[in-house]
């Protein structure tokens, strides 16, 4: 049976059936491994591990007992998410060699619904860049668009999962390091509302802490309100299983709002051009788009400047942020850590207080107008940025125009800092054939519409996310 490039819910029934073992779902995952050592998806592969994981789950099918909605299937997770006995570098040449001696509670509970963890994934130094290259896992490649980057901060996630290795990424996204890397790669990913997935087990975390005493997340600060911890997958469908499993909803609750699309769903969209620099095949992409839903759903509206303001507080906001998690961590070792980095830091530890309470107002009062969009609307459609995937140096192309770093997220950022939950959704293929991804938006805590929307428009769309190059 090639399970490969199946989707997670796909393995998962054909375990629980009987018509595939979770034991020969690892042994090709593990196949497609090997057959890419040049990847770079991977700073530490646990096949042992995951081979005990296998096992356990066949016996308890073999006993007839309950194997939980993501039996036998393979997961990745990202190197800033803490899993015991493995690695936990967060990139960084200062943490080389580190291991975990704790289970951040996101993996623990898709273990506990029957997933079995094949290694920790690259990411660039703390997971600062849209591009994955780091000193402990080399440079990730795009497995399915050669030339072009798997994107970044979870570029090792989207590669692991695009190459067929992992059927489930685990990252995390505070300017667009999930739905950017998802894009790139041409697979789906979901940004939960920020607080409703345990962040317990994030690197750094409180005090610098790295895996060997208190796990405490960081205090209340931007990256601590709206970093996340959210999959990757083949599927929407998958996304939904899985946040499922990470909010711990009971058994037979609902992750969806039935009914809810498309008919009655009122729609607002944008090019993201009022967010940075967008390639006109981009604003006709989505363009193209929302006319071709505009019979389908309720009301269609179309907003030039959406969120423009929170990108803008956003934009303020994250390099005065004292990182006083990421300062702990580096102290002492300072001389490990990439200037540029190291630069960010300090930067930020020497914001006045006035400085920094003005930033903070300033957020929360564009946060608090960009909202009023979903007054009237249900759902958001943007696109994940204004180009696809960048090159492998970190250069995008928008029309002659050359984009590098942070500024290709401007898109991301902007929901970032809404506190929207967002699906990353491929739908079409730029002049290059690369992903163009679209961003589904909805209010905060309604992350079953943002979902039951995207599923309806993976449908509609008809993008092939099985593809592999």
């Amino acid at each position: 049976m090639k399970t490969a490039l199946r989707d997670a819910t796909a393995l998962a029934s054909a375990v629980r059936t009987g018509e595939a073992s979770a034991g020969s779902i690892l042994a090709e995952s593990r196949s497609r491994a090997d057959a890419t050592p040049d990847l770079c998806a991977f700073i530490q592969e646990d096949w042992d591990g995951a081979a005990l994981a296998a096992r356990e789950v066949d016996r308890r099918r073999n006993r007839g007992e309950d194997l939980g909605p993501l039996a036998g299937v393979p997961l990745s997770v990202k190197d800033v998410i803490a899993v015991a006995g493995l690695q936990l570098t967060g990139g960084s040449a200062a943490y080389a060699g580190n291991v975990a001696s704790f289970t951040a509670t996101a993996v623990r509970r898709l273990q506990e619904a029957g997933a079995v963890v094949i290694g920790k994934t690259n990411c660039p130094e703390f997971a600062f860049g849209a591009i994955t290259e780091s000193a402990v896992g080399g440079r990730t490649l795009n497995p399915r668009f050669p030339g072009a980057t798997a994107g970044g901060s979870s570029g090792g996630e989207a590669a692991a999962v695009a190459a067929g290795i992992s059927a489930l990424g685990l990252g995390t996204d505070y300017g667009g390091s999930l739905r950017w890397p998802a894009q790139c790669v041409g697979i789906t990913a979901l940004r939960p509302t920020p607080r409703s997935v345990p962040d317990l087990g994030i690197v750094p975390g409180a005090g610098g802490w790295y895996g060997s005493a208190n796990p405490s997340p960081p205090g209340a600060r931007l990256q601590a309100a709206t970093q996340v911890v959210g999959p990757l997958a083949r599927s929407v469908r998958d996304l939904r299983t899985a946040l499922a499993v990470l909010t711990d909803l009971r058994p037979g609750v609902r992750t969806s709002l039935a009914g809810a699309v498309p008919g009655n769903v009122v729609v607002a969209w944008s090019d993201g051009s009022a967010l940075g620099p967008v390639r006109h095949e981009v604003s006709a992409m989505i363009a193209s788009l929302a006319e071709q839903i505009a019979p389908e759903v309720r009301t269609l509206t179309y907003v030039p400047d959406l969120f423009a303001g929170s990108l803008v507080a956003y934009n303020r906001l994250r390099p005065i942020d004292p990182m006083v998690d990421h300062a702990a961590a580096v102290a002492g070792r300072e001389h490990l850590i990439l200037p540029a980095n190291l630069d960010v830091i300090r930067r930020s530890m020497q914001t006045g207080a006035g400085e920094l309470e003005a930033a903070v107002a300033e957020s929360e009062q564009a946060r608090r107008r960009d909202l009023a969009v979903f007054d009237t609307a249900d759902i958001v459609l943007l696109p994940v940025a204004g180009g696809p995937a960048c090159d492998v140096s970190g250069k995008l192309d928008i029309d002659g125009q050359a984009i590098f770093g942070w500024d290709i997220m401007g898109q991301c950022r902007a929901v970032t800092m809404v506190g929207a939950p967002v699906v990353s959704l491929p739908i079409a293929l730029s002049s290059e054939g690369l992903p163009l991804s679209v961003q589904v938006v909805a209010r905060p805590g309604a992350d079953a519409l943002a979902l039951d929307f995207a599923e309806w428009l993976e449908g509609f769309t008809r993008f092939d996310l099985r593809v592999s190059r």
